[in-house]
């Protein structure tokens, strides 16, 4: 998956997630991606990817940026970012 697809798809996903105040942690993220073929071996990586993907919405979809920042949480339900 390209960047722009993988920022895409985590709008996409997270806005999904938002509507119905659902947090998910990056390893279920991981195993949704996983299904689509495009899993990180790393949960570091993917979290630098969510965290790049966060910082690309900030301007351009302040709605996105938001439910990113909302939807992932750490494994005692805290936001991430």
């Amino acid at each position: 998956m390209k960047k722009q697809e993988f920022y895409q798809f985590i709008s996409d996903i997270t806005i999904c997630f938002y509507s119905k105040s659902i947090k998910i942690s990056l390893t279920s993220l991981n195993a949704i991606l996983k299904d689509r073929d495009a899993d990180y071996r790393s949960k570091k990586k993917l979290g630098r990817g969510v965290a790049a993907a966060c910082k690309y919405w900030e301007k351009k979809d302040p709605v996105a940026h938001h439910a990113i920042a909302y939807v992932f949480s750490d494994k005692h339900g805290n936001h991430v970012y």
